[in-house]
């Protein structure tokens, strides 16, 4: 079984790299904006629904991840997280992201990072109902992280040996669901669903669910 595991996780990281790449190639040749397909087609939720999932609306199969039995893919161009079971989508949530648009590079700068995760931990929060803790920085956003700073990327207050590029992200709730009806992006980082969604998706992940947070914007 653990070797089972072991083969799944390998082919879920080298397929997220195959989407990922072409984020890193426009950013190091300066190219502009990424020609990165997505994922998945879907059309934006109407903001004025009310948690408008729409389980079995949309039939883009991952045969990438057809091993594993859940994965997440969050889309921060479409606002929406897909759940998938063995590379089949099973539900979708419309979702608000950080309060700054781009990848994620450094602590409070309000940014939802993109890369392949981990469901690290599931708990009751206080003022987000339910948090289910991504395994944010991993080892790229650490090399991402020290390369803007050294190309003069991150602002002199947040580079500091207290500082880096951040932590405790995850995917949560909302204390104010009129901001995620409206679509309107107000997390530090982290991203946010509607609160009768983010209890479904909470007792449908496991701790170690898989989450390709992906995007096609320049930091």
């Amino acid at each position: 079984m653990a070797l089972r595991m072991k083969r799944i996780s390998r082919k879920l990281v080298a397929a997220a790299w195959l989407a990922l790449a072409p984020l890193a190639l426009s950013a190091c040749s300066g190219m502009g904006e990424s020609a990165l397909p997505r994922p998945f087609a879907l059309s934006r939720a109407h903001v004025d629904e009310v948690s408008p999932r729409r389980d079995g609306a949309i039939d883009r199969f991952l045969p990438w991840a057809e091993e594993a039995a859940e994965m997440i893919v969050v889309d921060k161009v479409e606002k929406q997280l897909v759940l998938y079971r063995h590379g089949k989508p099973a539900k979708s949530y419309p979702i608000v992201l950080g309060r700054v648009p781009g990848r994620k590079l450094y602590e409070s700068d309000r940014r939802t990072p993109s890369g392949l995760y981990r469901v690290t931990a599931k708990r009751p929060h206080a003022k987000y109902g339910r948090f289910l803790d991504l395994d944010y920085p991993n080892a790229e956003d650490v090399a991402q992280y020290r390369a803007a700073l050294a190309g003069g990327l991150v602002p002199a207050k947040y580079r500091g040996s207290i500082h880096g590029p951040g932590g405790l992200v995850g995917i949560h709730g909302s204390d104010d669901e009129k901001l995620n009806r409206l679509g309107i992006d107000w997390t530090l980082g982290c991203v946010s669903l509607a609160n009768g969604d983010i209890e479904d998706l909470y007792r449908e992940v496991d701790e170690g669910t898989a989450v390709l947070i992906r995007d096609d914007e320049l930091p």
